[in-house]
């Protein structure tokens, strides 16, 4: 089994899938243009360097009865951007023609054919062709599905046992994926089972009587996509366990920023030292202070996003919300969330603007602004006053080790994520967690730090993101001014 996540809430349940399709199709280099026998040529190469790279399969469907459903569901990835067009299809009997039976544009994740099903016992075959740019880019392999007749469960003249004959046992086979959204992961296991059928002497006829679901061969995993852990809804459903995130009080630092700052929580590095990340930053007067951000509502805070290929610079993300009990109710989609990966110590990726950091001067005026522009939400601090309350995990479940695409640039899907009681700790030693006052007058100013800026994350409550504190520079030192602070979780 893949390593579980530590979550109390349960995840999605498994979806069962008889009839999958993993496609992997690069993308076409761009040539020069080219005329006559240049380009058939060209497009040529191109034709087959798409079918050297596509790789399509179906997985066996077992035997089904006359007129049951065969439902069909499959995962695409590594497509170039843009849809892509895979038919599916089935071969007319006694031929070897293939016949059209549906059409679905698809994109990198997971997808669904609408349930097929057949009308006459026999062996009906199926398989999928994928187009891209108009173009077959690759042809699955044929599977065949036993269509068995139906069975005559009850007969005439006093029916029994020993006058109706027992209808034949049938052998089903599924596939079943459990994503686990947090790690960014799907386990896939295939089961078979019997379908055997006992007498029912009330109604006088044969029932099904299957047999429990056996495993076949080791579990595997693949790498989720946003369709296997969104499900798109147009605004937040009712009765969704809603996140709350605040900013823990400026002053009320993790047990390293107050070791550093003597207790104070904020420090004044008079010559900042060169970074590759922040160059900009070198020899210049930083004012640091650390920021907790917690999640104190209902329900997990959760962004999923994901993009096209690995050098698109749009990402589609996604809030989903969850019931109490830990079931997806939906996902909205936020057209405004853009995302960007960074250094920073961290390299991963952040959204862009999600915290603020700015300091006003006496008349209210902003007299600068953080060089921090991103921000990855995961679980790294534990909010004493919540630990062992109602759905509130024991441990991490939004990780460095997985959220936000830790060391991965070219990731297609990325989440970020806050559990309820449970925050994420920025401290003073990241590079750009500091606001630069090398040409600021000594004096008093207002340290102001507002929580989700751009509204990644619907919350119970948005009126209570922002805290800030006053503080007084005098060349290098900072003092806070007391009883100053407000706003802050505490």
């Amino acid at each position: 089994m893949t390593a579980s996540s530590s979550r109390t809430w349960p995840r999605r349940a498994a979806a069962i899938v008889t009839l999958s399709v993993v496609v992997t199709l690069g993308v076409p280099a761009v040539a020069p243009a080219a005329t006559g026998a240049e380009t058939n040529a060209s497009s040529a190469r191109q034709l087959e360097a798409q079918r050297a790279s596509a790789d399509t399969t179906l997985n066996s469907v077992g035997a089904r009865y006359v007129g049951a459903r065969i439902p069909i569901k499959g995962y695409t990835s590594g497509l170039s951007s843009g849809k892509h067009k895979l038919v599916l299809q089935r071969r007319k009997p006694g031929t070897r023609r293939w016949v059209t039976r549906a059409v679905k544009r698809v994109r990198n994740g997971a997808y669904r054919f609408s349930s097929q099903s057949w009308r006459t016992a026999g062996r009906v075959k199926f398989r999928t062709v994928l187009y891209s740019r108009g173009r077959v880019a690759d042809v699955s392999n044929v599977i065949t599905v036993k269509v068995l007749a139906a069975p005559q469960v009850t007969c005439a003249n006093a029916p029994s046992p020993s006058t109706c004959p027992r209808p034949a046992s049938i052998v089903e086979q599924r596939v079943v994926e459990v994503p686990s959204c947090p790690q960014l992961t799907v386990t896939r296991r295939d089961e078979t089972r019997v379908v055997s059928w006992a007498w029912d002497a009330g109604r006088l006829e044969w029932v099904q009587s299957p047999q429990a679901w056996v495993q076949v061969g080791a579990e595997t995993s693949r790498a989720a996509g946003a369709a296997d852990c969104i499900k798109v809804v147009d605004r937040a459903p009712a009765g969704a366990a809603l996140p709350d995130l605040r900013i823990k009080d400026l002053t009320k630092c993790g047990l390293g920023d107050s070791a550093a700052t003597g207790g104070t929580c904020f420090m004044i590095v008079p010559a900042a030292p060169f970074n590759p990340s922040f160059p900009a930053l070198a020899g210049r007067k930083l004012l640091k202070f650390g920021v907790i951000t917690m999640n104190v509502g209902d329900g997990p805070g959760e962004i999923v996003a994901d993009r096209s290929s690995p050098d698109a610079a749009s990402w589609r993300a996604f809030q989903s919300f969850y019931d109490p009990s830990g079931a997806l109710l939906g996902s909205v989609a936020k057209p405004e969330v853009q995302f960007y990966f960074a250094g920073d110590g961290h390299d991963h990726w952040h959204v862009r603007d999600f915290d603020t950091y700015e300091l006003l001067d006496a008349t209210g005026a902003v007299a600068a602004r953080a060089e921090k522009h991103g921000y990855c939400m995961q679980d790294n601090t534990s909010y004493e006053p919540f630990r062992a309350q109602p759905r509130v995990p024991a441990a991490p479940v939004y990780t460095d080790a997985t959220s936000c695409g830790k060391g991965l640039p070219d990731a297609l899907t990325i989440i970020h994520g806050l559990s309820r009681g449970w925050g994420d700790t920025y401290p003073t030693t990241l590079p750009d967690q500091a606001i630069d006052v090398t040409d600021l007058a000594d004096g008093e100013y207002t340290v102001r730090v507002h929580a989700d800026a751009v509204g990644a994350v619907t919350e119970s409550d948005e009126s209570n993101n922002t805290t800030e504190v006053r503080i007084s520079i005098a060349g290098n030192a900072v003092t806070v001014v007391p009883g100053t602070s407000s706003g802050g979780l505490s």
